[in-house]
């Protein structure tokens, strides 16, 4: 029996990866022997991030491209194709969160954005991933969802709605994908830390140091084991699902948020479907839309 989760020689491909979600995934991914190929459309932050691994010891390099463009990613896939001969792995963590506003608020463009990011992004890197792993005989693929997927957020209708669709990609992709050896699964994370989402909000982009306080007591009491995730305790289960060790787990969605969905709607009155603690606190402040991991 195998117990092993490292991937010495294998390849992993994944987007996002200058920051975040993405980029605690390609640290995980390296430590454990992979070869990481560092996708972002941000240049100086991806590089920063592929040097960083190769000063650990990792064999990484980083390719430019925006998930928005299918012709983007299809030049990321050849050219990590192109350096290693092989890819075994391939994450899409790359998602925006736009502007917050309610849904008869949101504004077009932004919607537009969005979707254009978190739908057709995933669809792209969908796409050539299974393409690729199916040609050379099997690999796994990971997308990212998030539990707004489930619950909704009346404030990020369009983000919530986007998630869901990955969602519905991730398994309509599974049915056909399995048959041949490609494993094809959905993490939906919670509240993370440590990203371009949750560092305005903890770390000065709230309005002063009160609300802060307020707003992290505030997601403290929804998350039932006290704490909100780091990018490593998700990529770590990333790195599971990578595995051999996950050799049966195939189309299905797995939730790592520390049971922050189970108290999405306690404390309610009959009828009332806001969250029982508003995440952005009193006054509800515009947060400027942040990149996810562009997570």
């Amino acid at each position: 029996m195998n117990l092993d989760l490292r991937g010495d020689g294998r390849v992993a491909l994944i987007t996002g990866a200058a920051s975040g979600l993405g980029r605690g995934v390609a640290r995980v991914f390296a430590q454990a022997g992979y070869r990481v190929a560092v996708v972002d459309l941000d240049l100086e932050a991806g590089e920063g991030t592929a040097l960083e691994l190769r000063r650990e010891g990792a064999e990484a390099e980083f390719f430019a491209a925006d998930v928005a463009d299918g012709s983007s990613v299809a030049a990321a896939f050849a050219a990590a194709l192109g350096r290693w001969q092989r890819l075994d792995f391939a994450m899409n963590s790359a998602g925006v969160l736009g502007p917050q506003a309610l849904v008869d608020e949101a504004d077009d463009g932004d919607v537009a954005r969005l979707l254009d990011v978190n739908l057709k992004g995933t669809f792209f890197v969908l796409k050539h991933a299974v393409r690729i792993l199916k040609a050379r005989g099997g690999g796994v693929v990971l997308t990212v969802a998030s539990i707004a997927a489930d619950a909704g957020n009346a404030f990020f209708p369009a983000y919530s709605a986007s998630k869901a669709g990955v969602i519905a990609m991730t398994r309509c992709a599974a049915r056909n994908a399995g048959r041949f050896n490609v494993r094809v699964n959905c993490l939906s994370p919670g509240s993370i830390l440590e990203t371009n989402l949750s560092n305005p909000l903890f770390a000065g982009g709230a309005p002063g140091p009160q609300e802060r306080r307020q707003l992290a007591l505030g997601l403290m009491a929804q998350i039932p084991i006290g704490r909100a995730a780091l990018p490593e305790d998700v990529a770590k289960v990333a790195l599971f699902l990578a595995s051999p060790l996950a050799r049966h787990v195939h189309g299905t969605v797995v939730t790592v948020d520390g049971g922050e969905s189970l108290g999405l709607f306690q404390g309610r009155k009959s009828g009332d479907l806001r969250p029982a603690v508003p995440v952005w606190g009193p006054g509800r402040p515009r947060v400027a839309g942040g990149e996810e991991g562009r997570t």
